[in-house]
């Protein structure tokens, strides 16, 4: 095993353990760690993932992972990482719905405490991560101002309710679309006008696409389904028309890369049956399970809080898991824990259903695992290829532009995660009888001395230490341990 492997699995280990706040709120984390500590990658390398994951359904920080993984050490690098980062948050769900029907919530309470310190942490690194994007943008088209803008943009359409919820206010907000609305539009525009913003197709786009803002947003100020409908396909239109003009030109794929795809998927196939084969032997009708975990992977794309709702047409409403479980026990135990919720809940479905099935721990830890593998490989599947595809056109405008603005695009939505984990410690920190803010903002100070004391190079056993020191200063702040 060489130095390069170890530090790369240890690294998306250790990302796995703290990853509080979901897929895009790991972004600046990863960026940080990979880039910018270890030099695992370049940052063009983590944009051009970033590209790649974004568009494409499933976990996306395990994707990631994956991508890191493979630049560094290849078919044996990818499957690491994507393990290592996947994995935590798949354990830590099983093992505390285990726990949870031994000890009752006190468990429940002091990890939810514990999550106060860590998130600070994130927000600090969240607004770290936007400010290098506007650093960096002054090298970019547009430079500066246009990434502030589109920062700004951004944060407007999505993160209105965040505000909102974070001052009291209970107004419906104007707009407030989803992460992945934001991303259809984003790219919409993007590959309408090729990154120029001076042409006929940049006025088009950007007038169809606050149509479909207002047609989507929370106050629904468009309600018109001949309105929506047709907006929908105008922008399918458009992007058909253009992509096939940016495309006509290129060439096509050669053997070895469709070969290289094939290997990839068949790979992950692999993976994916060696860890169902115990769940498999438990339950034989875990193979239900399993096809279902993997559609719904499929179909979850715009994150975690997208996902439940995935998750709870093909669970819930099948009868596979009753909603008392699902919300009650799963939902629950995964929003207070690291890692990617996508993992995490087909892990804890896995579990309870696995011991419904079998009527023993064994049996559900076994159906857990496969939910885990499930998330996994049909994350890294499809990602692995798109990624493939992106690679071999990143010198075409359109995907040029992307990785352009991507960076300015994510430093938005962060804003809003950043505002939405602020505002989570803040509802902890009242439902334990201390004043709003307070202890929030206690975090945010001694999160920013030890970010600042990781600004020289210490090693990585100390980082890990300062991210359980942080943990357990939020749960003494609370009188819990």
């Amino acid at each position: 095993m060489n130095k390069k492997f170890s530090t790369m699995v240890l690294s998306m280990l250790k990302v796995g353990c703290i990853g509080f706040g979901g897929g895009s709120a790991l972004i600046p984390v990863l960026h940080r760690e990979a880039v910018q500590e270890k030099k695992l990658i370049t940052e063009e390398e983590l944009d051009s993932g970033v590209v790649a994951a974004s568009i494409t359904p499933g976990a996306l920080p395990v994707e990631m992972a994956a991508g890191i993984g493979k630049k560094t050490n290849g078919t044996l690098g990818m499957f690491a990482g994507a393990t290592a980062m996947a994995l935590p948050g798949a354990c830590f769900t099983t093992l505390l719905m285990i726990f949870a029907s031994l000890v009752g919530e006190k468990l429940t309470y002091q990890i939810n405490y514990a999550s106060v310190g860590i998130t600070a942490y994130i927000i600090l690194v969240l607004i770290e991560y936007i400010l290098t994007t506007l650093k960096k943008a002054k090298n970019n088209r547009g430079g500066m101002i246009q990434a502030a803008i589109v920062i700004l943009a951004v944060w407007m359409f999505n993160g209105e309710q965040k505000v909102f919820k974070l001052l009291g206010i209970h107004d419906t907000p104007i707009f407030g679309v989803s992460t992945v609305e934001i991303f259809i539009v984003a790219f919409f525009v993007i590959v309408c006008t090729a990154g120029n913003f001076k042409s006929i197709w940049f006025l088009i786009s950007a007038i169809i696409s606050i149509v479909f803002l207002l047609v989507q947003g929370k106050s629904h100020i468009i309600e018109s389904p001949v309105v929506a409908g047709i907006t929908l396909a105008a922008m399918i239109i458009l992007v058909i028309v253009r992509l096939c003009m940016n495309f006509r030109t290129k060439e096509r794929f050669s053997k070895e890369q469709m070969k290289e795809i094939s290997k990839e998927v068949l790979l992950w196939i692999a993976f994916l049956t060696a860890f169902c084969l115990p769940a498999l032997i438990a339950a034989p009708r875990s193979i239900l399970f399993i096809g279902q975990g993997l559609l719904s992977a499929l179909m979850s794309f715009g994150g975690g809080d997208a996902y439940l709702s995935v998750a709870q047409g093909l669970f819930v409403d099948s009868g596979m898991i009753s909603s008392e479980v699902f919300y009650g026990n799963v939902v629950t135990i995964a929003n207070i824990l690291p890692g990617s919720i996508l993992c995490k809940v087909l892990s804890g479905i896995g579990y309870s259903w696995g011991v419904n099935r079998t009527g023993t721990v064994l049996g559900g830890i076994c159906v857990a695992l496969a939910g885990f593998a499930s998330a996994t490989a049909a994350s890294c599947a499809v990602f692995g290829v798109v990624k493939i595809l992106y690679d071999k056109w990143k010198k075409m405008e359109i995907f040029r532009a992307m990785n352009d603005l991507i960076r300015p695009i994510v430093s938005g939505l962060l804003i809003s995660v950043g505002i939405s984990l602020f505002n989570t410690n803040c509802t902890i920190e009242a439902a334990a009888g201390w004043e709003w803010g307070s202890v929030a903002l206690l975090m945010l100070l001694i999160a920013g001395i030890i970010i600042f004391m990781q600004k020289k190079k210490v090693h990585m056993v100390w980082q890990v230490l300062s991210a359980l020191v942080i943990s357990l200063i939020g749960c003494n702040v609370f009188n819990i341990i």
